[in-house]
């Protein structure tokens, strides 16, 4: 399962405010917040682009759900552990970026968009080697992120296939066919998180 989520209006900002304090301090933090979620749900930060940060589940088999992340994910037990780690993952992420941006007197908002699917894993070159994943995988949730909402989670109907019942978190719409870039149409789904059950499972 791929998670991409994108900083709405950072590269418009990059021309209004000093590096130092965008990167610097609001950048930085953020992802700072980002990387304990990711560690605290047992997945795995692929990497960051730009003002993007990429998570994949499920490449350990996915069978497997941290000790963190138990409680929450007690009753998601039937589907796919990495795939609800995600989605709330997702919820925290968005709670996270609220709390820096208040931090620091800012209005950033976060897309995000998630797919499930198959990938493959590894090292590529021989300088500067970085651990990535590559598929048609990838490149759905990357369009589920380029086509979502902001402050939303925009899924494919794989995702939705796995997480479906998590209707006592999230507040399920269906977009209908949607003409993705490559893809084609698709049927896509967007998952509004329900904060006051968040914060009962949380």
């Amino acid at each position: 399962t791929i998670l991409l989520a994108d900083l709405v209006g950072f590269t418009k900002a990059s021309a209004e405010h000093h590096p130092n304090f965008l990167i610097g301090l609001f950048l930085r933090d953020i992802f700072l917040e980002f990387d304990e979620l990711v560690y605290k749900h047992g997945l795995e930060k692929i990497k960051t682009i730009g003002d993007a940060y990429m998570v994949v589940g499920g490449l350990d088999h996915g069978e497997e759900v941290s000790w963190q992340s138990q409680s929450r994910s007690a009753k998601y037990k039937k589907q796919k552990p990495h795939a609800t780690n995600i989605m709330l993952l997702s919820v925290d992420m968005i709670e996270a970026l609220e709390k820096v941006n208040e931090k620091y007197s800012l209005k950033f908002d976060l897309r995000i968009g998630v797919h499930t699917g198959p990938v493959v894993a590894g090292v590529l070159g021989l300088k500067r080697l970085a651990y990535d994943v590559w598929g048609d995988a990838v490149n759905t949730a990357s369009r589920m992120e380029s086509n979502g909402v902001p402050g939303l989670i925009h899924i494919s109907s794989e995702m939705y296939d796995c997480v479906d019942s998590m209707t006592n978190v999230f507040d399920f719409t269906c977009c209908g066919k949607m003409d993705i870039k490559g893809k084609g149409e698709m049927i896509t789904y967007l998952a509004k998180p329900r904060r006051e059950e968040h914060s009962v499972v949380s």
